[in-house]
């Protein structure tokens, strides 16, 4: 019997999952912010007169010490274990119900039954443990940068407005990028999980070629645009000629919103 080919629609990202993950990881640095405000800008501030004495660098390191202890311990890494989890669990069901959808709405016959066990268990726990280790790395990078920033002020004699202003400003601050790096974190991470999910389970159907989709707005790289419309093989991935590369979409480069339509084979009846 001969066979035909349908084409799926994509399973793009989950934008209401990245909002959602997003959200989750902001708590996170809405405490850690908190945290600074309340306990190291009011020492600055009272005592911005005496930042070459010998005692201000002790009482800071002390100060330090303490905000490493709380964001770096069991509690945090509860919150990013079960964060992290919850994150990729919701992915992975989102995923499963698009994805067996659109099969079905391609090919009319129901082929999410054919994946009894989809063997996505190794790939879940390490997307967790992969997670978890992101979320605990936010404190560890924003207490760092926060100290370069009051040690190098305070050794240069920098007044606690200019230092206040590094720490808590709008435009390339240590606040700024501690937000920036959570909504980094939140798009990449879904959409990453999104399409490695897709891949999997479009493997385990025997899909082996997808035609390249990007979300064809001015955001595209350039190397990606022209793959647009492309078909490809799923293994490899599609070649860019640009870029000189195989380019997954939604996996290989970081915050790539594109995706792929699956070329799914099914048996022509009237052949």
């Amino acid at each position: 019997m001969a066979k035909k080919q349908k084409i799926a629609s994509p399973i793009r990202s989950q934008k209401g999952l990245e909002l959602q993950y997003q959200r989750q990881l902001a708590k996170l640095g809405k405490a850690l912010v908190l945290a600074i405000r309340k306990e190291l800008l009011p020492y600055l501030k009272s005592n911005q007169e005496s930042y070459v004495m010998d005692g201000v660098g002790d009482q800071l390191g002390v100060i330090f010490r303490r905000l490493n202890a709380v964001f770096t311990g069991n509690i945090t890494a509860g919150f990013a274990q079960n964060t992290a989890a919850q994150m990729v669990q919701r992915v992975g069901a989102t995923n499963k119900r698009r994805f067996d959808r659109t099969v079905h709405a391609a090919t009319g016959v129901d082929l999410g039954s054919v994946v009894a066990s989809e063997g996505l268990e190794d790939f879940i726990a390490l997307s967790v443990n992969k997670n978890a280790s992101l979320i605990k790395s936010l404190p560890e990078e924003y207490l760092t940068q926060v100290e370069t920033i009051v040690n190098n002020g305070v050794a240069s004699g920098a007044r606690y407005s200019t230092i206040e202003k590094q720490i808590v400003g709008k435009v390339g601050t240590a606040n700024s990028k501690l937000a920036g790096r959570i909504k980094t974190i939140a798009r990449n991470e879904v959409q990453t999980i999104n399409s490695q999910i897709t891949l999997r389970r479009s493997e385990a159907l025997g899909i082996t070629k997808g035609i390249f989709r990007t979300s064809q707005d001015e955001r595209v790289r350039p190397c990606h645009e022209e793959l647009n419309g492309v078909e490809y093989e799923l293994k490899k991935g599609a070649w860019s000629k640009s870029c000189q590369k195989f380019i997954q979409p939604g996996i290989t480069d970081i915050n790539c919103r594109c995706s792929y339509s699956p070329i799914i084979e099914v048996e022509n009846a009237a052949a």
